[in-house]
């Protein structure tokens, strides 16, 4: 067990549930191919360029990354809130109020399609109001600008993330995963699951391969008409955008639909200016990149109460 928390950066290359699976990350090369046109050789020298690739930001995501392993293993390897404690609270609270379960009869099929479509609605949903928030509540951002301090991208500054950053995420997923899974354990009994494509949750992995290790990457490929239904690499690179126009833009994971929802949804199709990473007057974005710096500023923040200087909501956030 110990061992495989060790390995998990290198094991998710193997995981289809993982973003950094090969399927996906062989996907995301064959979208630069298929559809960059006469961009697709300048596409794929971004991609592999070593001055990105070298740059001291990149070199501080991958330390981030073994940290943060360390982190996982030492500090918290357990989840205290479990999804499936949640589910089954939630499951006998609602018999408790109803008196009991209803038998509602649907067939597997039916079940396994409901439940597959609103797991991802709400777990999509959950990540961009969590997302939102992050950027809205002072003491949220102080350790989420971690992740906004890169000032170049490649598919790991995904996992370019402070600690307190990924305890939050934990929590978030055992919640929106244990609420829906406990009201249809009520609905339809504890035999309930989900779509899945070898082993990984179908809409999911789906998503994955439309070019998700792109969304962190400086190569710039947007969805065109369907800008306004999914989140494009593009679209995401604009969230990370130094531009005050493109501050608190595009909170969404897979759905525009938030975003359009929200007020909160920049087209890229309508971008015509090269998108820079990074924050603006923060610590976090010197170009010497302190792996002490990106650790131990978020608290310095939260202690001084100083508002960031980058892509938070308003001035007075939170």
């Amino acid at each position: 067990m110990i061992l495989e928390q060790l390995l998990e950066p290198g094991l998710m290359f193997f995981d289809p549930s993982k973003r950094f699976f090969w399927g996906s990350l062989l996907a995301s090369l064959l979208l630069i191919i298929l559809v960059s046109g006469s961009r697709r050789g300048e596409h794929l020298r971004i991609l592999f360029s070593p001055r990105i690739w070298f740059h001291r930001s990149s070199l501080a995501d991958m330390k981030i990354i073994g940290i943060n392993t360390l982190f996982r293993l030492l500090v918290f390897p357990g989840s205290f809130v479990t999804t499936v404690g949640i589910a089954a609270a939630i499951s006998l609270l609602l018999t408790k109020i109803a008196g009991g379960k209803p038998q509602l009869g649907w067939s597997p099929f039916w079940v396994t399609a409901l439940y597959s479509v609103v797991i991802f609605l709400a777990d999509d949903f959950a990540r961009f109001f969590f997302h939102y928030l992050q950027h809205r509540w002072r003491w949220l951002w102080c350790f989420h600008q971690v992740h906004h301090s890169a000032l170049v991208m490649t598919p790991l500054t995904l996992m370019r993330t402070h600690p307190v950053d990924i305890l939050w995420a934990r929590i978030r997923n055992s919640i929106t995963y244990g609420l829906v899974t406990g009201v249809f354990f009520f609905l339809f009994g504890s035999a309930v699951s989900g779509w899945d494509i070898i082993g990984a949750e179908a809409l999911g992995f789906l998503f994955n391969l439309a070019g998700s290790n792109l969304r962190h990457s400086q190569v710039w490929i947007h969805f065109g008409p369907l800008e306004k239904i999914f989140i494009s690499p593009a679209a995401h690179q604009i969230h990370h955008s130094r531009d005050v126009a493109h501050f608190d833009k595009n909170f969404g994971v897979c759905l525009a639909l938030w975003d359009l929802m929200w007020k909160t949804h920049v087209n890229p199709r309508h971008v015509t200016d090269p998108v820079r990473f990074g924050l603006d007057g923060s610590p976090l974005s010197d170009e010497r990149q302190s792996i002490v710096t990106l650790y131990v500023q978020p608290f310095r923040d939260l202690k001084a109460k100083r508002h960031a200087p980058s892509n938070v909501i308003g001035e007075n956030p939170g």
